[in-house]
């Protein structure tokens, strides 16, 4: 039976269960989302069927307003990898982009990801930032810079309102968070807002860091999420402890937290002491879309001027 591609339904929940059962050793992030996918009419969520079985998936999330869509979850049964299905899943996907009048695509994938990268390149996406992800297993509280100014929780709002007095603060002005990107802007923080806390410092009345955090649940297990934005190593290490303080506080043995490269060579000098840690840098690749809806409305408007 020829493979094909239709949207997934909550019948096709063991398969997308059985594939995240193989992928990261069972660590997926998959089996925990898939329902909230399955749902939300703001998420495309589409699957390849072979011999009766889904053995592929991936989903279009549209996001801010519907200009960008978020392209994530893409998967492959093991045993149905090398046949090129996860190829025709973005291919898919990024025809159904067009449909929907989608203006770009974006998703981020780490930099060691070479059949990931390979892909993007087939489908024309292009890379846009690059930021690194540091992850531990019960680490030990790291002492804060002494004398560095008080970091203070802050609403989304206020949070919006501090970094324009430092603008720069956020390279390409895109809030990176738990392997997700968004544009810097109020409607965005807000939406980031709904589950992460964002905690600020100011220095001579400007933002001098900023880092926002969440539980993340992942099967059997819970991550202290979060991602730092600083001006310099000291905003950056005392950004740090403020998180793992928060993360040993509630109990949380597990973080991961995003940042920039550049304070690579900061946190290599810091001794974490933890069972398990290491690091890999995240990419955000984009791709500009020729959305058919636009392009009628330029045909149209373009016969009505004749």
């Amino acid at each position: 039976m020829p493979a094909t591609i239709r949207r997934l339904i909550e019948s096709d929940r063991n398969d997308i269960e059985e594939m995240s059962r193989h992928t990261w050793d069972g660590h997926d992030y998959l089996s925990a989302v898939a329902d909230e996918w399955l749902k939300d009419p703001k998420c495309h969520f589409y699957g390849l069927e072979a011999d009766n079985h889904i053995v592929s998936v991936g989903n279009l999330r549209l996001i801010e307003d519907g200009r960008t869509g978020w392209m994530e979850g893409l998967r492959v049964h093991p045993e149905y990898r090398g046949k090129g299905f996860a190829k025709e899943i973005t291919r898919y996907l990024v025809k159904k982009a067009e449909h929907l009048g989608i203006h770009r695509l974006r998703y981020t994938t780490a930099d060691e990801n070479v059949a990931s990268l390979k892909l993007a390149k087939m489908a024309g996406f292009s890379k846009v930032f690059e930021m690194a992800v540091l992850w531990s297993v019960n680490p030990r509280t790291v002492p804060l810079i002494q004398g560095y100014p008080v970091i203070e929780e802050t609403s989304p709002a206020t949070t919006h309102n501090l970094l324009k007095t430092n603008p720069d603060m956020i390279p390409h002005g895109i809030l990176f968070y738990d392997w997700k990107a968004l544009d810097s802007n109020l409607q965005n923080l807000q939406a980031i807002g709904k589950n992460h806390h964002f905690y600020t410092s100011l220095k001579d009345e400007k933002v001098d860091s900023v880092s926002f955090g969440y539980p993340r649940p992942e099967p059997g297990q819970t991550w202290w999420s979060f991602t730092i934005y600083a001006n310099d190593s000291d905003g950056f290490r005392s950004q740090l402890s403020h998180n793992m303080a928060i993360a040993l506080e509630r109990g949380f043995r597990l973080i991961m937290g995003t940042f920039e490269n550049r304070f690579e060579q900061t946190l290599s000098q810091i001794d974490f002491g933890s069972e398990e840690q290491g690091t890999t840098h995240m990419i955000l690749l984009e791709k500009q879309v020729q959305s058919h809806k636009r392009q009628q409305g330029s045909d149209r408007a373009s016969t009505h001027r004749k």
